[in-house]
């Protein structure tokens, strides 16, 4: 008996603290964007003027990150603070790609709570909420988002265990080169070898936004961008000798 009425009272704990969630759209990928919406009341963050989301992925089923924007647990960092909309209500937008450093593929659930910047008060956790799997063609390169314009963060990947040939299934260091064309079809900015991201053991990503990493001049507008992934290899006396992959463009479907 006490264990049914223990079970109850969890039960109802349960449907408390998700009531308090709401997700906007109600179901979402790793790659779209989501608005949460927070009511901290009944918990130790009420009537707090400023709340901070601590965030979490793959609660539970391993592989999972802090997201980039928490801080630390005594000092949040600003970029993880929630917008007051009355009252204990406070909301928060993210896209999970960008928020934990992760492909879409490796990311499962996330959970987050609210609490106060110096990390003296907290809400209950509210996990796991779980991603809808995204359907993409697999490919050795590809680009998120597929429809983007020259404001948009930008991540190009290497999916090496794709790759069709072999010095690009042997390549090493990991980097990518990124050049720039106005809407005349001129080079306005290169940048070469940009350290990427290694995801996983056969997975490389470089996240950017244009205007962000390169310096355009006023009124600039940006038609398309290349990549190239580049690396080593290792020739027959054990030396690294450089290797490319191919040139692939991307154009921008809205321009500024």
């Amino acid at each position: 008996m006490k264990k049914l009425i223990l079970s109850f009272i969890l039960t109802l704990s349960t449907a408390f603290a998700f009531a308090q969630v709401t997700l906007s759209p109600a179901t979402f990928t790793a790659e779209d964007e989501v608005t949460i919406r927070l009511d901290v009341t009944g918990t130790p963050m009420a009537g707090q003027t400023d709340v901070y989301l601590w965030m979490f992925s793959n609660d539970g089923v391993g592989g999972g990150k802090d997201a980039l924007t928490n801080g630390q647990w005594g000092s949040s960092s600003e970029a993880a603070k929630m917008t007051r909309v009355s009252g204990n209500i406070f909301t928060f937008k993210f896209t999970a790609t960008t928020l934990f450093g992760q492909s879409p593929a490796e990311l499962i659930n996330f959970g987050f709570l609210g609490k106060s910047k110096d990390g003296t008060k907290q809400t209950p956790d509210y996990k796991p909420y779980k991603f809808d799997p995204l359907v993409f063609t697999p490919n050795q390169f590809r680009v998120f988002p597929s429809k983007l314009d020259q404001t948009d963060m930008t991540t190009v990947y290497f999916h090496q265990n794709l790759a069709t040939e072999q010095n690009l299934q042997r390549m090493f260091d990991v980097k990518v080169t990124l050049t720039f064309y106005n809407d005349l079809g001129a080079v306005v900015a290169t940048r070469n070898a940009l350290v990427t991201t290694k995801e996983s053991a056969t997975l490389f990503s470089y996240s950017f936004i244009p205007e962000r990493l390169i310096t355009l001049t006023a009124g600039t507008k940006l038609s398309k961008f290349s990549y190239q992934f580049t690396g080593s290899i290792k020739d027959a006396t054990g030396a690294n000798v450089a290797t490319t992959g191919p040139v692939t463009e991307v154009t921008y479907t809205v321009f500024n």
